[in-house]
């Protein structure tokens, strides 16, 4: 006979059975999890992927292109007028304007304008010394500006309607000529005739009549003296200058492509002769005799009575350059454009 096999414990038993039910548990757990993750992982990446697409639109740059016009009034500050704002120099603005604006914040600008400015020391009877001296001036001035705008409010490009505030400052390139008027009957009257001969008057007078009333170009009479042997550190200005711009203005969205703005700004130039006007006066003897008897009339207009040798004497004041400024309207159309740029994490 074989030997018997030894029955298991019951104790044993009933451990295996509760092992392979805590395995089965464990399985299903596991299998379970798996499939959890699964689902959180495809909720996650379809989040993701949802979010992403739905902020696409946050990552696009709205930039916009602006065209119109503009037309205001300018003056000038300088020798010829005695306050920085003279209401009775005011002339014409009109130009035109192109707009660039990357952001809400920074708008590049480009800007052409002709502008008409002018001085007079009759504007001012009460002041003896500008009385005396009688000196005028007007100048057509072409000004091209580049400059950049911030904003001093930020708002959505897409918000058709809004105000926003900004300075400005950049550079300008401007062309001007001073002009002043002759007058034939002040001249005949004036020191500069009894300077000239019979023979030297009688060979000009007809000329000079025939310019009575006429305005006449100043910077070609070197009225300072400016390239003449005896002033020859004097040199001849020119007409064409630069300036930095600096001013504050307001625009008005009215809707999604039109814009009025509002804009004061200073012109700060690098020259003392946009009136002609800047150091002493030369001796008139010699500007006569290189630019002919108008050019020293030009030069001295005074109404000194008896007639005084100013030679040396101040003409104007050379320690600070001209300014010109424009007060300006603009009325742009605005044409808005979308590029995506890169977002930031």
């Amino acid at each position: 006979m074989g030997a018997r096999q030894p029955k298991p414990c019951i104790n044993e038993i009933l451990i295996f059975t509760y092992l392979n039910a805590i395995k089965s548990v464990l399985i299903r757990l596991y299998l379970y999890i798996l499939t959890m993750k699964r689902k959180v992982f495809f909720f996650l990446a379809f989040s993701l992927l949802k979010g992403f697409a739905s902020n696409a639109q946050s990552y696009k740059r709205i930039s916009s292109l602006e065209f119109g016009l503009v037309g205001g009034v300018s003056h000038y500050t300088g020798d010829l007028v005695n306050t920085w704002f003279a209401p009775e120099g005011i002339g014409p603005s009109i130009g035109l304007i192109t707009r660039w604006n990357p952001n809400p914040i920074i708008t590049l600008r480009f800007s052409g304008t002709y502008n008409q400015v002018s001085g007079d020391d009759r504007w001012y009877p009460n002041i003896d010394e500008r009385a005396n001296r009688n000196l005028h001036f007007k100048s057509d001035i072409l000004d091209f500006t580049g400059a950049v705008e911030l904003s001093l409010v930020q708002i959505s490009p897409r918000q058709e309607k809004g105000i926003v505030p900004y300075i400005m400052t950049g550079l300008s390139v401007f062309s001007f000529k001073p002009k002043a008027q002759f007058d034939y009957d002040a001249f005949m009257n004036s020191k500069h005739a009894s300077n000239l001969t019979s023979a030297e008057l009688a060979r000009v007078q007809g000329d000079l009549r025939n310019l009575d009333g006429e305005w006449v170009d100043l910077q070609p009479l070197s009225t300072e003296g400016q390239e003449s042997t005896e002033y020859n550190d004097r040199r001849r200005y020119s007409l064409t200058q630069l300036a930095i711009p600096v001013g504050l203005g307001v625009k008005f969205k009215l809707n999604k492509n039109w814009n009025i703005g509002l804009e004061y700004a200073t012109r700060i130039t690098f020259t003392d002769y946009l009136d002609d006007v800047s150091l002493s006066y030369p001796e008139p003897l010699f500007v006569q005799a290189h630019n002919g008897p108008i050019a020293a009339y030009m030069s001295d207009r005074s109404l000194n009575n008896p007639p005084l040798d100013l030679t040396e004497s101040p003409r104007g004041d050379d320690s600070k350059f001209d300014l010109y400024s424009i007060l300006g309207i603009s009325l742009t159309y605005r044409i808005n454009s979308t590029r995506a740029k890169c977002p930031t994490f």
